[in-house]
């Protein structure tokens, strides 16, 4: 499993949205991504699990990514969240 965190700078209102970019960019993937925030862990595909996290402008995200092309998907889905979030 590989994983990476980051603190997010965009606006809630902007969140859900760039979520849901962020899982079309791990769908070209065969690894599981998940998400968590300081409490709970939530697949990044399951779109109501995701609303369950306390995400917010300043509150650090941490993405884990599991499965064969692990490496690749953590490249593509960093390059993403910095680039975008």
């Amino acid at each position: 499993m590989k994983k990476f965190g980051y603190v997010l700078t965009t606006s809630n209102t902007n969140l859900g949205r760039k979520l849901g970019k962020m899982s079309g960019v791990a769908s070209g993937f065969q690894s599981k991504v998940s998400l968590s925030d300081e409490h709970n862990t939530v697949p990044l595909s399951d779109v109501r699990s995701r609303q369950a996290l306390n995400l917010s402008c300043g509150g650090k995200m941490t993405v884990m990514v599991e499965g064969l092309d692990e490496e690749a998907a953590v490249a593509a889905l960093q390059n993403y969240v910095v680039s975008s979030m």
